[in-house]
């Protein structure tokens, strides 16, 4: 253990604490039992990848909240050793996250990879209050959508202009989670979730709208799905729309001739599936997990984690598009502060061989969730101020005008 966190590791914790921290190891019977279950589960994937960057970021995190400071400093160690640049949030880091060891680490990190700052301003929303986790662009309409904890989705036009395209709550619509327009068929499809205590009226699936004037073509209600927590979705070329369900690790499928929805992968498949796309032959889909990126084959179903180097962190992704021939363009947000926008070039679909760093410490982030490619351009919002939502989705605080910027793509 390197000196001087021996240092800063004492004057943290005792001695029946900090024992053994030179080898880490996450052993349930030293975690309270409300965390037993969780370290199990990282604890499986730590044996299977020792030194990948977005599984060291969990174990560290979870030795932190049980006061293990010593083996949570060691990880973090470990982890920047990587060099992937993925920055420490502090509130993943309770208790470690004051110490002066924490900060030395958090300004090396950042030494080492310093900020991109590419993006440029495109729009400014006054409604701050939308909070939307998912945005989608149409090349017909030349309309941005955005939905909303509001339980409601609205346009923007490229003049700046923005209106209601789905009104609050209209025939059951949720809080508003990924979107995906489908240009081909003249379509948008979103997710409608529930945050907190689910009213009466609210419909848990996905809704399946009319570019032409919002009107619902179809909502499906997916049973059971209040626990799953839907997610995002992709749409292929046939219209067949895949839904991940994040907590249930599963992936829906839904058939937009039959209208029959079916779970295309059940329940654990996927590692807490997140951001989803298309291939460019539209015979997969990659899915973006909490610690790396996988491709599904729509045929066989057999899926296939991608590899990379240990230089590269690919877990953690929300938003994920692909984009040319061989680029999946990410936001990265559950393991770096204050998040960024990557560039992942993919080999064959399976394997990531290089990243770029598009966008990172930019000033205007608060909360980054999802982007829209549209023509050679990524726009993304800064700042959706989830945090000063509570737990039921309430305002807690005032909201600053929605931003979302413009990142140049290059083929």
């Amino acid at each position: 253990m390197r000196p001087l966190i021996r240092i800063i590791v004492w004057l943290l914790c005792g001695v029946a604490t900090c024992f053994g921290a030179d080898k880490i190891t996450l052993d349930p019977a030293t975690f309270p039992a409300e965390m037993k279950v969780e370290v199990r589960e990282v604890d499986a994937v730590f044996r299977k990848f020792p030194t990948d960057a977005s599984v060291l970021y969990q174990v560290a995190s979870l030795h932190a909240r049980a006061g293990h400071y010593a083996a949570a400093a060691e990880a973090l160690h470990r982890m920047a050793d990587l060099n992937t640049g993925l920055q420490p949030r502090p509130r993943d880091f309770p208790g470690l996250d004051k110490s002066l060891e924490f900060r030395n680490l958090a300004f090396a990190i950042q030494k080492k990879n310093p900020p991109r700052q590419n993006a440029r301003l495109a729009y400014e929303i006054p409604e701050g209050d939308l909070v939307p986790e998912g945005i989608a662009w149409s090349q017909t309409t030349r309309k941005f959508y955005l939905g909303s904890v509001k339980r409601k989705i609205v346009a923007l036009a490229e003049d700046g202009s923005v209106m209601d395209f789905v009104k609050p709550a209209a025939d059951g619509l949720g809080q508003v989670v990924g979107l995906r327009v489908d240009d081909q068929r003249g379509e948008l499809w979103a997710v409608s979730e529930a945050m907190g205590t689910k009213p009466p009226d609210l419909v848990v699936g996905v809704f399946r709208y009319k570019l032409s004037d919002g009107s619902l073509v179809h909502a499906y209600a997916i049973e059971g799905a209040e626990r799953e927590l839907l997610n995002d979705l992709a749409v292929a070329k046939d219209g067949s729309v895949y839904i991940t369900a994040t907590n249930a690790g599963a992936l829906y499928r839904i058939n937009p001739q039959t209208n029959q929805v079916e779970k295309f992968l059940p329940d654990g498949s996927l590692p807490d599936p997140n951001g989803i796309t298309m291939s460019s032959d539209d015979r997969s889909v990659f899915v973006a997990g909490w610690y790396g990126l996988s491709r599904v084959n729509l045929k066989n179903k057999k899926i296939e984690l991608l590899d990379h180097p240990d230089s590269i962190a690919d877990g953690c992704i929300d938003g994920l598009y692909w984009y040319g021939k061989s680029d999946l363009i990410g936001i990265q947000n559950c393991n770096d502060d204050p998040g960024r926008v990557l560039d992942f070039h993919v080999l064959f679909d399976s394997r990531i061989d290089k990243v770029t760093v598009l966008e990172s410490y930019n000033p205007m982030f608060e909360g980054i969730t999802t982007g829209a490619i549209a023509g050679d351009h990524f726009f993304f919002m800064a700042n959706t101020q989830s945090r000063k939502l509570d737990k039921d989705g309430k305002p807690t605080g005032k909201f600053d005008p929605l931003k979302i910027l413009r990142l140049e793509l290059k083929k």
